[in-house]
């Protein structure tokens, strides 16, 4: 007879806890979904709930009848492909040299970067930075600012300072260099670390408005999520001036841009999930 395991209570009290959070993470993500197809007057009205109250597309033209809006979608993705492939090379690598008992400075280095997460500079010095280093109006002052997460890096190191000596002593047995060791054995062994910070950095980058608002100047430079900032101002303004047959609401434009904006991530996110889900887990036991 096959043996059945009984459901204790709490098993269900647990089962139920987690699904009353899913819904609760997702019915923010439902309600912009169905606001940003849902009819523009009605919406402004407060009409809408949980399920679409008439249908329009009009929020969608408006957004995606601009060129700026694809000029801006085609920086965004140069800024996170760029920035995400650079960014976790270096903090990779600098998480790596600071987990080697054997480097000298790594007290030094790891007790700078804990303050740099303590303490910023601020807006006013970043901004000198970028001007003197003649970055101004240029897709590097989107990038060169975020390389270094010193964040990211210590959680790193936890993962990278696992690694057991031997294996490392082993390499260098074997004629190995630090860069051998790092991109041979290092990093395949802390893939799922790497992967989550990878999709910490990606998010950033595609997320990151201040940047684009403060180093860039040029329309043609603009990031996408400042261009659908602006045109969320534009809209309210319109608002006051557009006769009935024309209105878009301000909200489904605002919708329809954290939609937009939001879709590219939770497109590519089902592909790494199963690195994160794992990166996360092995971080918390390390923990």
């Amino acid at each position: 007879m096959r043996y059945r395991r009984k459901i204790a209570v709490s098993d269900i009290l647990i089962i139920l806890l987690l699904i009353s959070f899913s819904f609760l993470c997702i019915l923010p993500f439902w309600y912009v979904f169905i606001s940003s197809i849902s009819d523009p007057l009605k919406l402004k009205s407060g009409d809408v709930r949980l399920i679409p109250n008439g249908f329009s597309l009009a929020a969608y033209k408006a957004v995606l009848g601009e060129m700026r809006f694809y000029r801006g979608l085609g920086i965004t993705i140069t800024r996170t492909v760029i920035g995400t492939a650079f960014g976790l090379i270096i903090q990779a690598m600098t998480a790596y040299t600071i987990s080697r008992k054997y480097f000298s400075a790594r007290k030094i280095l790891s007790k700078l970067i804990v303050f740099t997460i303590l303490f910023n500079g601020g807006i006013i010095p970043n901004y000198l930075v970028v001007q003197r280093l003649h970055l101004l109006n240029t897709i590097w002052a989107l990038i060169l600012p975020m390389l270094f997460n010193p964040w990211n890096i210590m959680l790193l190191v936890s993962f990278f300072a696992a690694i057991p000596d031997s294996i490392v002593e082993s390499a260098k047995i074997d004629g190995a260099n630090e860069l051998v060791i790092f991109f041979r054995l290092a990093a395949p062994l802390s893939k799922p670390a790497l992967m989550t910070i990878l999709l910490y950095i990606a998010v950033r980058h595609w997320n990151e408005l201040m940047d684009g608002v403060i180093y860039i100047n040029e329309e043609r430079l603009k990031p996408m999520q400042v261009f659908l900032i602006e045109l969320i101002m534009r809209s309210s303004v319109q608002n006051m001036v557009e006769p009935t047959e024309n209105f878009v609401s301000v909200l489904s434009i605002q919708t329809t841009a954290i939609f937009l904006s939001c879709l590219p991530i939770l497109l590519v996110y089902p592909f790494i999930q199963k690195f994160f889900v794992k990166g996360i887990m092995v971080g918390g036991i390390k923990g």
